[in-house]
C-alpha cells in the first residue's frame, strides 16, 4: 500500500509544478524586478564614486611643504636635506629634491664643492 501512496504523491508534485509553469507571467513583476535591479546597480555605482573621491591625494601648492613630505616619505634625514639645500643653492636650483631626481647634476655639484673645498 505504502509504494501505491508514493506514486501519488509524486504525480501530484509534477501536477503542481506542471500547473505552475503553464501559469501566465505577469508583466508587472518583470518590470519591478528590472526596476530594482537598475536601483541596485546605480546605488553601488554611486558609493564606490563616492568613495574613490575620499581617497584621491591633496594636491599641495606650497612648495616647502611638498618639499618636506616629499624627504619624509623618501626617509631623508634633516641633515641630508640641508647639504640638498645647500648644494641647490650653489647650483642655483630651486628644490633640492631635483638634485636626487637627476643624478648627474648631483654628481657635479658635489665635484664642484670637494674642488672647492681642496683650495
Amino acid at each position: 500500500m505504502l509504494p501505491i501512496l508514493a506514486v501519488d504523491k509524486t504525480q501530484q508534485v509534477f501536477k503542481s509544478i506542471g500547473d505552475s509553469l503553464d501559469k501566465q507571467v505577469n508583466p508587472n513583476h518583470i518590470l519591478l524586478i528590472i526596476l530594482a535591479l537598475i536601483a541596485i546597480v546605480l546605488l553601488i555605482s554611486f558609493l564606490t564614486r563616492d568613495k574613490t573621491r575620499k581617497e584621491q591625494a591633496k594636491i599641495v601648492h606650497n612648495t616647502p611643504k611638498l618639499t618636506r613630505q616629499l624627504a619624509k616619505q623618501l626617509g631623508l634625514k634633516p641633515n641630508e636635506m640641508r647639504q640638498l639645500k645647500q648644494l641647490a643653492e650653489q647650483e642655483n636650483i630651486d628644490n633640492p629634491l631635483v638634485l636626487l631626481l637627476c643624478p648627474s647634476v648631483l654628481q657635479t655639484a658635489m665635484k664642484k664643492r670637494q674642488a672647492g673645498t681642496k683650495e
